[in-house]
């Protein structure tokens, strides 16, 4: 059978991504390696350099033929360091060696070198991927992140704010100064690239929720912290994307009772998952992740394999 990698376009292809992405989900019962918010954060992500169509050119649609109407086996999506995650439909996993294949010759393209290094991810239960990378020669780096969920059952952590402060949805663009001098302090190329225009342009995705994106101040009316919760309407899937305080803040459960009143707000919404992807194993985000009543839900190692 033969695979076709085919171009992404945001605007003609976003949601077709997105049900495939979500019959995966309901067949295997996960997403292991892609998740809806992050193809709509490629276009939308705050941080990052402003938006533009050849961005679309990182997300590759892989079929059983180069009709549009066939079967689509997979979606890739690369990362900025040639770091490959890469859903694939159950039905097509015994494909997995042709696809990695078809993908290491296209990197070979993108990479116009004599030679370089990719990457790819394996998840705990996932042997036959392991199997699959072993035999191409990828050499395995050991675990790199965790995945969590929050079971949907599970009640919500109290974890309640110290006296003094307050949480609240963020105003968007109006409050633009003070909440860039706090995430900016945590994440320190989003003081590099949040405009105010890239600001009010997330506020314009179909993740966003102003009800889901807060923020922490104390009783001077200063930010000292800020918690998302993106929720992809078209899946029902949110994700937990980002959360920080003020390094002068810290150790006083903000962070915890930031997560907990953001889950308290998304189950309003009544999602299908909530997740956190991606998180790296060093850091102290699993804690308060755990401390908050998520789960852990597959750890990831990181393979990679100079071509």
């Amino acid at each position: 059978m033969k695979l076709v990698g085919g171009p992404f376009s945001f605007d003609k292809d976003l949601d077709l991504v997105r049900k495939v992405l979500l019959d995966i989900y309901k067949q295997t019962g996960g997403l292991h390696y892609l998740i809806p918010t992050k193809i709509e954060n490629q276009k939308f992500g705050p941080c990052g350099p402003n938006y533009s169509p050849k961005d679309d050119e990182a997300i590759k649609i892989w079929r059983t033929s180069g009709n549009d109407e066939s079967h689509i086996i997979a979606i890739s999506h690369r990362g900025s360091s040639a770091n490959y995650h890469i859903e694939v439909h159950p039905d097509y996993k015994h494909m997995e060696k042709d696809l990695f294949q078809e993908i290491e010759t296209l990197e070979k393209n993108i990479s116009c070198e004599g030679q370089s290094r990719m990457y790819m991810y394996t998840v705990g239960p996932d042997s036959m991927r392991v199997d699959v990378l072993t035999e191409m020669c990828y050499d395995d780096h050991g675990l790199h992140e965790y995945n969590y969920w929050f079971p949907q059952d599970s009640s919500i952590p109290e974890n309640p704010l110290p006296d003094g402060y307050i949480i609240r949805s963020l105003r968007n663009e109006q409050e633009y100064t003070q909440f860039i001098e706090v995430i900016g302090s945590v994440y320190d190329h989003c003081r590099q690239h949040m405009t105010v225009e890239k600001m009010q342009f997330m506020t314009t995705a179909e993740f966003y929720h102003q009800d889901l994106n807060l923020i922490v101040a104390d009783e001077t009316g200063m930010f000292v912290g800020f918690c998302m919760y993106r929720l992809d309407p078209l899946t029902g899937i949110v994700e937990m994307e980002a959360l920080g305080v003020h390094p002068d803040f810290r150790d006083l459960g903000l962070e915890k009772a930031l997560l907990s009143e953001g889950l308290r707000r998304v189950m309003k919404h009544r999602p299908n998952l909530i997740c956190a992807v991606e998180i790296d194993v060093s850091d102290p985000l699993n804690q308060m992740l755990e401390s908050a009543g998520f789960v852990q839900s597959v750890t990831m190692n990181l393979w990679g394999k100079m071509i």
